[in-house]
């Protein structure tokens, strides 16, 4: 029995002893909004004489679980890793879970292992994993799935068994923009796609595929500098384009601006499309033609997954859910010229 009365008081009981509300009580335990100090002090009282606990804390005590989870992202600082992050982090919130967030780095492989190895050592109860663009310890990814319910966001993995993906439609996205500048006239078109072993990357240039299939696939990472490394790679070797299809925003931005460094204007000369719709990409000049994808839903789907599953006390299956894409066309994208591709009457000059 606790001080006083038979059993601990929920949060509503003590309310009503105290004559206030339940925010009010809520306000008092945890110190975020002022309260009339006299109420407060009646408050603490009943809440030391009743043994309150805070629900989340008499679930954790009850389930012997931690109430957090954890969420990798390859880093948090981009703004389509944000959205996924930010659609975790409201569906942790609704049902009273934590999240500890940790940017695995997309370049460096020992900073993804030591982070996977800290969340290993933690009391975390489950894990959302967004895939990278560098080489994964699978092992690492096997043991953690056996260790607590692991999720993929955004990137598949399917070596690694009895984990479920959420992901968007790789391969329709693809099919999307190569039709776009197939209906805009353009036959000479080059693929900037991301990095090879990225089952991403796989179906997006599948999806290209679709309409160009003789296109020239080049492969890089998933960044500006590579993409500006690839277009001059194009330029130095006199290859013919009115179009890039690139594997994402970033490369699609890195793109544009080297082909701009380059005397080629876009779209007069060469139309480029994007995937992934950053935040930049409706804010440069031009403005970016790409597929969107919905981050920030991935992100609560993927959380949903995870904490259904915990809460429910299910096993985790393996099925892939596939959120679906959009075009969006903006300014990066028009009809190309009728006489030759404009690099080779760059070539010609």
């Amino acid at each position: 029995m606790t001080a006083g009365f038979e059993r601990p008081l929920t949060m509503g009981e003590i309310a009503r002893l105290a004559g206030v509300s339940s925010t009010t009580v809520s306000h008092v335990l945890s110190g975020k909004r002022p309260v009339n100090p006299a109420t407060a002090e009646r408050v603490r009282a009943i809440i030391e004489r009743a043994g309150y606990v805070p629900a989340s804390a008499a679930r954790s005590l009850q389930s012997g679980r931690s109430l957090l989870i954890g969420l990798v992202v390859p880093d948090i600082t981009h703004s389509f890793f944000a959205r996924i992050a930010k659609g975790v982090e409201e569906t942790a919130r609704a049902y009273d879970y934590g999240v500890i967030f940790c940017s695995s780095s997309q370049s460096d492989v020992a900073t993804g292992r030591r982070y996977l190895g800290l969340l290993r050592d933690q009391t975390i109860d489950g894990l959302v994993y967004v895939g990278s663009d560098v080489a994964v310890d699978r092992d690492e990814l096997r043991g953690l799935a056996g260790r607590f319910p692991l999720v993929f966001a955004d990137e598949e993995l399917p070596d690694v068994p009895s984990v479920p993906t959420v992901a968007c439609d790789n391969f329709d996205g693809g099919r999307l923009a190569a039709r776009h500048l197939h209906e805009l006239g353009h036959r000479k078109v080059v693929v900037l796609a991301g990095p090879v072993p990225l089952h991403s990357t796989t179906e997006r240039v599948r999806g290209f595929a679709e309409f160009f299939p003789n296109a020239l696939v080049l492969h890089g990472s998933f960044d500006r500098d590579s993409a500006a490394r690839l277009v001059d790679s194009l330029l130095g070797n006199g290859v013919a384009f009115t179009g890039v299809l690139a594997g994402n925003d970033d490369i699609a931005i890195g793109a544009v601006r080297r082909l701009e460094e380059s005397g080629l204007r876009v779209p007069e000369d060469v139309s480029v499309v994007g995937f992934d719709d950053v935040e930049l990409a409706g804010g440069m000049r031009p403005a970016l033609t790409t597929i969107r994808q919905p981050g920030q839903e991935m992100g609560r789907r993927s959380a949903e997954l995870l904490l259904q599953a915990l809460t429910d006390d299910l096993p985790m299956g393996d099925d892939v859910t596939v959120l679906p894409v959009e075009l969006i066309v903006r300014d990066s994208t028009a009809p190309p010229r009728a006489s030759a591709s404009p690099t080779e009457r760059k070539e010609s000059r």
